[in-house]
């Protein structure tokens, strides 16, 4: 029986998704007692697909997901305009209940700990050379 449950998932969509543009998904996952994040990297053109899971310490995890906890997000985001970039979305799956809260590149006022989590998902997840260059500051 797998034991394998999804706590967050990050979907990052590239603004030009012509050609050979790379969409990426980064999940925090926990199996057992076990937390890693995974990472799904797939090319439109060729289709290929990439996949890398990285074991996170559950010290951390929990650190992350109790800032989220404490958190507010207002219920009628504004996300600053922008002319290009990446479309984020976030989707934090709580007890019996879902949030997502999507943005393109720069998060909306408030939203900050939500930011702060894809940010550190990025991180954790894609390997340098293939973090988007839109999420870093």
């Amino acid at each position: 029986m797998d034991n394998r449950r999804e706590l967050a998932r990050l979907r990052i969509t590239p603004s030009m998704s012509w050609g050979g543009a790379v969409t990426s998904t980064v999940s925090l996952e926990q199996t057992g007692s076990d937390f890693y994040v995974v990472s799904v990297e797939e090319t439109q053109l060729t289709e290929e697909q990439r996949l890398r899971r990285v074991a996170v310490s559950e010290a951390e995890v929990k650190e992350r997901l109790a800032v989220l906890k404490r958190s507010t997000v207002p219920a009628f985001p504004v996300s600053p305009t922008v002319c290009d970039g990446s479309y984020v979305e976030l989707t934090v799956e709580g007890e019996s209940s879902t949030l997502a809260l999507g943005w393109w590149t720069d998060a909306p006022e408030g939203a900050e700990c939500l930011s702060e989590f894809a940010d550190w998902l990025i991180e954790t997840g894609l390997p340098p050379d293939e973090k988007n260059d839109d999420q870093e500051e």
